[in-house]
Parts: C-alpha cells; sequence; structure tokens
C-alpha cells in the first residue's frame, strides 16, 4: 500500500496518527470480536434448532406408529392426529427457522469477516510505515 508518508513532518504528527491508527485498530479488531461471537452464537442455535427437530422427529414417528395401530379408539386416534398436526407444525416451523442463516446471510457475513480481516491488514500495515517514518525523522 502506497501511502504520502511526507504528510508527516514530526515525530509528534508521527505519534498522533500512530494514537489515531492504534484506536481505528483497536474498533475493527472488537468488530471482529463481534462477528465471532456472532457466528458461535449462530453455531448455538442451529444446533438447538438440530435437537430440537430430531426430538419433534421423534414425537411425529411416536404419533404415527400409534395411529396405525387397528384397535386404536376414536377418541384417542383423534387426539394423536391432532397431536401429529401440531408436531408437523412445529417440524416446518424449526425446519424454516433452521434456514434462516443460509445462503445470502451466509455469505454476507463472510464477506463481512473479510472486510474487517482487510482493513486490519491495512492499518497494521500504516503503523509499521508512520512508525518507520517516524524513527527516520530528527528527535
Amino acid at each position: 500500500m502506497s501511502l504520502d508518508l511526507a504528510l508527516l513532518t514530526t515525530r509528534a504528527e508521527c505519534d498522533e496518527a500512530l494514537d489515531s491508527l492504534a484506536a481505528e485498530l483497536d474498533s475493527y479488531q472488537q468488530r471482529d470480536s463481534n462477528l465471532d461471537f456472532q457466528g458461535r452464537q449462530a453455531d448455538r442455535s442451529a444446533a438447538d434448532v438440530a435437537g430440537r427437530l430430531a426430538g419433534v422427529n421423534a414425537e411425529i414417528a411416536s404419533y404415527t406408529a400409534t395411529l396405525a395401530q387397528a384397535d386404536l379408539p376414536a377418541s384417542l386416534r383423534k387426539q394423536m392426529e391432532s397431536k401429529l398436526r401440531k408436531a408437523n407444525d412445529r417440524k416446518d416451523n424449526l425446519a424454516e427457522r433452521g434456514q434462516a442463516r443460509s445462503g445470502s446471510a451466509a455469505f454476507l457475513a463472510s464477506v463481512d469477516a473479510e472486510q474487517n480481516a482487510a482493513q486490519v491488514t491495512v492499518l497494521t500495515d500504516a503503523q509499521a510505515q508512520v512508525a518507520a517514518r517516524k524513527a527516520a525523522l530528527p528527535a
């Protein structure tokens, strides 16, 4: 990266630039931490949804097996059919929720992470160049 270091004519200006770069770098490092946290939250949420989905699938299998019995009383059959419908609705809702962070949302999250990493690289490089410039200036 080509920066116009000639704009920094004194060590004090270099110090001021270094302080500003450090503050900006801190903000990007904080953003990186936040992106990591969001990723961990999304993973935990996906695991929670997967676990709940497995439970609902087990319920559906149980209700289906009960309904397959030929000698099931009518009142129990009606109750099991109602429970099966509700379980299928929960399954559909969980499946939709599990897909919420797919596709474009996941892609854009990776773009944010790449952008943040690139900015950290730019700022770190700028710090090194300003430090070198400061060292080259008379005291």
